[in-house]
């Protein structure tokens, strides 16, 4: 447990230095808004390089927890991309990318994707009649259906035999001036939605009854919820976007028409008496009460409360914030400013952070009571309204209590190995016989299921470093509990298996996975362990196309060549593959599969370490991120009978076999020992000849060829560099 205090020792230290590298984002994310069939990409960048993912949720369901996405990043990992294509099912959802610099996280202003439609659902029908005397200015409003973005408003008068003839109206407002009896008539409106192309008539029918001159009585031709948006205390209220126009039109009428009047409460301005009152642009500084009033001798009046909407920001910036394990922490993130005024939430390290538990969030305020060490980190405050998001963010540094080995418990050993025996030294040169511990690679994971995984990596340990016996899988869930373990499958993998697959998973969470790998001399070491990866429930998109498996052909005692097509062509509902899985396992065992990964370039693999004269059930299925496609056809091959070792004439071994390391067996003649002798000279010198002729390039792994032209791989040892470029079947 020492190694833990170190551990957080050094995040207290490494905190600080972060922030002097400005770890900051460059780039955010945008909010969107799209029709279906359209493809939108999302990008972010940072200034220092980071480990970059995406993250989504619903805007429905804002307390659900993030789940990840795959986004392409670039080679420095500096930016990334996030590609989507919208479907009739896509829901609006925030996505956000998060950076990481090892244990410490910082996550990015989300963007909110909209799906352009227009919903007329909720709209209530409704038949009104409105009574206007002549000469009067009409001014009617629709109820705006819900569309995003919001629909583009406009009227129609019916005419004889249900035609309708269309009416010029730029606000959305259906205005007609000094109305006579040929305006008699009934009305209505209908909403496009622009972006996504749907046009409705909405269902609202106004019946517009003009009366005779001589009717007496000033009144508003509308409710207060035709003009405007009764807010929970009933006043009367009115939001205009930046850089707009506030519109707002009296719609008092009278015989003879009324004299009308518009005035801000509080501060002097130009009296108007037109039914329209207009400012553009509306600012910050025009927000008040407007009010207009008709007829002097007897007056009505209506007024409106209009604000200017405005993104969120923060003045004062955040401090900081130093503080001791099991004390107090108190993070002030300054004053949001917005309008509508914005909602505050708190994020530990790009986790949503909730009251409770000794968190306490009182709006720019967080209070953190018996502060732990895996609070050291970064936290940041989000101000979000609906034009977005903006958020400023502290560093929280821990300084951990000093305590002695000796009040730690003894950690039982995560993984449990065989004792190692004595290690003899060489006291003339202790350096000379040290063992070389080559370990596994990062390890790549896939989802298979909702409860299952694909672990796969690769080992290069061709010309130095001691013998693997086997690996070990290990995994853990990643979560802000610091203290959850690694948990170790229990599977010896034999150490020419590059492919494990971890059942028995909890879907909807986030997890890790590192290889182990167990030397000659009993001794073990772990790879890196893998990016953090989500194993959504659900598959998030459609598997690749299905490989056909063609041929399965022995070609020596302890190898089976294995041919397939594959074309992506074609497959454009599904997702882009990464690579093949193949799954094999003698006739006569009904055990698992061992399995195999080979690269989306090859269409061929040769199948090594298999037992003599043993018939074996071969299938393969292609691969992506999140979803595998189904299996192949399984095809039946048997490798060839091992060699009389008494016959006059012997087998020359294949190269599959040489490229495993194992010496040729005995030759036996006629000739006596001098004769085998000589023979074996020459056999020595032909082989070393032929392994000098047929040496792989220089970077090829052991074992592999690696050509694009045959398209063939012997699963021996790590997939190379070379085979990465897709190939056509």
């Amino acid at each position: 447990m020492a190694v833990a205090v170190i551990l957080q020792l050094l995040l207290a230290v490494l905190i600080p230095v972060i922030a002097e590298i400005e770890m900051k984002f460059t780039k955010y994310p945008e909010s969107v808004t799209a029709p279906v069939g359209d493809e939108v990409t999302f990008e972010c960048a940072v200034r220092v390089p980071g480990e970059l993912a995406w993250r989504w949720k619903p805007v429905d369901h804002p307390n659900d927890d993030w789940k990840l996405v795959s986004g392409t990043t670039d080679k420095e990992n500096m930016s990334t991309k996030l590609v989507m294509e919208i479907q009739p099912d896509t829901p609006n959802s925030f996505y956000q990318c998060v950076v990481s610099y090892g244990a410490v996280s910082l996550a990015s202003i989300p963007a909110r994707l909209s799906v352009a439609r227009l919903d007329v659902s909720k709209s209530v029908p409704r038949r009104r009649m409105v009574l206007v005397p002549v000469g009067n200015t009409v001014a009617l409003h629709c109820k705006e259906p819900v569309s995003d973005p919001p629909a583009v408003l406009s009227w129609w008068k019916e005419t004889a035999k249900s035609h309708r003839r269309p009416i010029d109206t730029p606000h959305g407002v259906l205005v007609l001036y000094n109305v006579t009896m040929e305006d008699h008539g009934n009305y209505g409106c209908s909403a496009i939605n622009e972006l996504s192309g749907q046009i409705v008539d909405l269902p609202e029918i106004t019946f517009l009854r003009i009366l005779p001159e001589g009717t007496r009585g000033t009144k508003f031709l509308e409710e207060e919820e035709y003009v405007g948006t009764i807010d929970n205390e009933g006043v009367l209220t009115m939001s205009v976007l930046p850089n707009t126009a506030l519109r707002l039109w009296c719609g008092a009428v009278d015989s003879p028409p009324p004299r009308v009047t518009w005035i801000k409460e509080g501060e002097n301005m130009p009296r108007s008496y037109d039914q329209e009152l207009v400012i553009s642009p509306f600012t910050k500084l025009d927000e008040g009460i407007y009010s207009c009033t008709a007829n002097p001798l007897n007056p009505i009046r209506r007024s409106w409360k209009v604000t200017a909407m405005e993104a969120p920001r923060w003045e004062d910036p955040v401090a900081n914030v130093n503080a001791s394990e099991g004390g107090n922490a108190h993070i002030a993130c300054g004053t949001p400013y917005g309008q509508p005024p914005p909602t505050i939430t708190w994020y530990l390290n790009a986790e949503p952070l909730h009251s409770g538990k000794g968190i306490r969030a009182v709006g720019s305020d967080l209070y953190i009571e018996r502060v732990e060490k895996r609070h050291a980190s970064i936290v940041q405050c989000f101000a979000c309204n609906p034009l977005g998001c903006a958020y400023d963010a502290a560093l929280l540094s821990v300084v951990p209590k000093l305590i002695s080995d000796q009040e730690y418990p003894v950690e039982a050993a995560t993984l449990h190995f065989p004792p190692q025996p004595p290690k003899r030294h060489n006291r003339k040169n202790p350096r000379k016989h040290k063992p070389v511990l080559v370990p596994a690679s990062k390890p790549n994971v896939t989802r298979l299921s909702d409860e299952s995984v694909m672990v796969s990596w690769t080992h290069n340990n061709v010309n130095h470093g001691l013998p693997i016996t086997f690996f070990k899988i290990q995994y853990r869930e990643v979560t802000s509990n610091a203290s959850i373990q690694w948990h170790t499958e229990s599977t010896e993998i034999p150490s020419h298996i590059y492919a494990y697959e971890i059942l028995n998973l909890i879907p909807d969470r986030a997890y890790k996975f590192r290889v182990a790998a167990v030397y000659s001399n009993q001794d073990n070491k772990s790879g890196k362990s893998s990016n953090k990866f989500y194993l959504h429930r659900g598959t998030p998109v459609k598997p690749p196309r299905a490989p056909v498996l063609t041929k399965a052909v022995a070609l020596s005692t302890e190898s089976i060549r294995l041919n397939w097509t594959w074309s992506h062509n074609g497959n454009a509902n599904g997702s882009q593959a990464l690579g093949f899985y193949i799954y094999y396992r003698a006739l006569t065992t009904a055990g698992s599969y061992d399995k195999v990964v080979a690269p989306i370039s090859v269409r061929s693999v040769v199948l090594l370490h298999l037992t003599p004269d043993t018939a074996y059930e071969m299938k393969l299925r292609a691969y992506s991120e999140q979803a595998p496609s189904t299996f192949s056809s399984i095809l039946v091959a048997k490798t060839l009978k091992q060699s009389n070792m008494s016959s006059t004439t012997t087998e020359s071994p294949s190269e599959d076999i040489k490229s495993d390391g194992r010496a040729p067996g005995a030759l036996v003649t006629a000739g006596g020992a001098l004769g085998a002798a000589a023979l074996l000279v020459i056999l020595v010198v032909t082989l070393l000849l032929c392994r000098r002729a047929k040496r792989p390039p220089a970077n090829s792994a052991q074992g592999w060829v690696c050509s694009h032209h045959t398209q063939e791989v012997r699963l021996d040892a790590a997939p190379p560099a070379c085979a990465t470029a897709p190939a056509a079947s």
